[in-house]
């Protein structure tokens, strides 16, 4: 009897390993996970849910130059918002975004690691620091014009010491 019972234990053992190495492997990044959150929160309204935006009113996400391209300029637009027109992928909009600038560098961070690497993106992620030296250089509260904002590019980088 304990001959079977330690066979059956050392059977479990072995198939126990393999579906904690299946799970593991299927756990998502929390960054991903906490930028999905944030967006639900704040962005999928305009947005939608999909990503794929409201049709004349707010523009998709899906492979998106104004979400895959230039980190710099998503995030000025996240953190002070836009007006005026714009065009996505040969579709004109011209509505407002609301600035976010309430949120954390952090929640900045990972909603735009999410929306970079969601919705067919494929972008590299976005981080804390970035999202605090774009907050600190930015000069007004004020929305950006959308013809303005095209123009700015990159991160600033922290003065020499």
């Amino acid at each position: 009897m304990k001959t079977t019972g330690r066979i059956s234990n050392v059977w479990s053992g072995l198939l126990f390993v393999p579906f904690v190495l299946f799970l593991s492997g299927c756990a998502k990044d929390p960054v991903l996970v906490q930028g999905e959150t944030i967006f639900m929160s704040y962005c999928a309204t305009c947005h939608q849910k999909d990503g794929k935006g409201i049709p004349t009113a707010f523009p998709s996400l899906h492979n998106s130059e104004w979400v895959s391209g230039d980190k710099g300029r998503i995030i000025r637009l996240v953190l002070r918002g836009m007006q005026g027109s714009i065009e996505v992928n040969g579709e004109t909009f011209n509505n407002v975004m609301t600035p976010h600038s309430f949120l954390s560098d952090a929640q900045l961070a990972a909603v735009l690691t999410f929306v970079r690497q969601e919705f067919e993106n494929d972008a590299d992620s976005v981080s804390a620091v970035e999202v605090s030296l774009v907050r600190a250089s930015l000069v007004s509260d004020e929305l950006f014009i959308a013809s303005e904002l095209a123009e700015l590019f990159g991160i600033p980088q922290l003065p020499s010491q």
